[in-house]
């Protein structure tokens, strides 16, 4: 008989090699039962009117929940997805009012899941630098508990299976931006401006020439399509391109300035 370390890993390595979305959900519904749940849900926090390109949406949750749920394509108020926002480690229902503090609607949101028959759950927020947020949530029936001794096996069930997911959306909708990558010179320039620097600054630090600087920017535009520096900061983020921490680290500890002299 199998260890739970052991059937873990076993799920890991199915789960990373599935090829198409319904044998990962099947993959998904399994494992959920196996480790005290009867329900599970994988998805993006996102307006699914504006784009379904690349995003997650599976799961066997009751339609009832998933109704309540979504107000005309958009996410309800939510404590649960509210507390995704806040923290990596997966967390009981039970807990959600120890992450945020619970306001009048937040109460009525947990009321109208109770009606849905859904008693206990446990989340696992999905955290990718310049991507939409995403969680894994597991359920279980009126009357139940969801094992409280699992929660490490559902955490890494929810880690894997969201990965999986991930790479499956990936090569069903194809890259938002295919093809697309900044050289080094084009990503330095765009961390600079994004931290408020010119581009006779940039030029400095760099040892080019404002022209030059401005000759990186204005290519790095063409590539995304965009017009503008703010544009193109917000596709080179949301493509992981660069980070909120590139741009931040500077100032808060000035290494990469000090790199550059």
């Amino acid at each position: 008989m199998l260890s739970q370390l052991e059937r873990i890993q076993e799920f890991a390595e199915a789960a990373l090699a599935a090829s198409s979305l319904k044998d990962l959900d099947d993959m998904m519904a399994r494992a959920t039962k196996e480790f005290g749940a009867d329900y599970y849900l994988m998805v993006h926090h996102a307006d699914f009117r504006q784009r379904s390109h690349g995003l997650i949406n599976v799961g066997n949750y009751p339609d009832v929940f998933v109704d309540i749920s979504r107000l005309n394509g958009t996410l309800t108020v939510d404590p649960i997805m509210e507390a995704c926002e806040r923290t990596l480690t997966g967390f009981f229902w039970d807990d959600v009012g120890s992450i945020v503090p619970l306001t009048k609607r937040h109460l009525e949101r947990v009321a109208k899941v109770a009606e849905t028959g859904l008693a206990d759950g446990f989340v696992v927020p999905a955290h990718v630098p310049g991507k939409h947020i995403g969680s894994c949530h597991f359920a279980v029936e009126t009357g139940k508990h969801v094992p409280r001794e699992n929660s490490a096996a559902l955490q890494s069930i929810a880690t894997f299976g969201f990965e999986a997911a991930r790479r499956l959306c990936r090569e069903r909708d194809g890259p938002i931006f295919p093809g697309l990558q900044l050289s080094d010179r084009q990503r330095e320039c765009l961390i600079f401006s994004a931290q408020g620097k010119s581009d006779a600054t940039t030029a400095q630090l760099l040892g080019l020439s404002p022209k030059t600087v401005n000759a990186y920017m204005e290519e790095a535009k063409r590539r995304y399509g965009v017009a503008t520096r703010q544009q193109l900061l917000a596709m080179a983020l949301y493509n992981s391109e660069i980070t909120y921490l590139d741009i931040l680290a500077e100032q808060k500890y000035g290494w990469r300035a000090a790199a550059c002299n």
